[in-house]
C-alpha cells in the first residue's frame, strides 16, 4: 500500500470521527432544546392556569395540564409545518438548479 493511500485512509478515519462527534453533540443539543421547550410549555401552562383560576375560578391543576399540552403541541405543529415548508422550498430550488445545469 502506498503512503498516499494510507494517509488518505487516515484522513478519512479522522473526518469520520469528527463527524460522529459532531452528530453526538447535535443529538444532545436537540434533546436540550426539547427539554427547554417542554419547560417553557409547563411555565406557560402554569401562567394560563393561574390567570384562568383567578379570573374564572377554573381548577388550577387541570387547567395547567391542558394548557401546557396545548402550548407544547401548538408550538410543535408550527415547527413541523415550517420545517416541511422549508424542505419543499429547498427541494424545489435543488430541482431548478439541476434543470438549469442540464437544460
Amino acid at each position: 500500500m502506498s503512503d498516499r493511500s494510507r494517509s488518505e485512509k487516515e484522513q478519512a478515519r479522522a473526518v469520520a470521527e469528527v463527524a460522529r462527534r459532531a452528530i453526538r453533540r447535535l443529538d444532545i443539543l436537540e434533546w436540550l432544546i426539547y427539554a427547554g421547550a417542554a419547560g417553557l410549555a409547563i411555565l406557560g401552562g402554569a401562567g394560563v392556569a393561574w390567570l384562568l383560576s383567578q379570573a374564572g375560578g377554573a381548577d388550577f391543576r387541570a387547567t395547567w395540564i391542558v394548557g401546557s399540552l396545548v402550548i407544547f403541541v401548538v408550538a410543535g405543529l408550527i415547527a413541523v409545518v415550517k420545517n416541511r415548508k422549508d424542505e419543499r422550498a429547498w427541494l424545489r430550488d435543488r430541482e431548478q438548479a439541476g434543470e438549469e445545469k442540464h437544460g
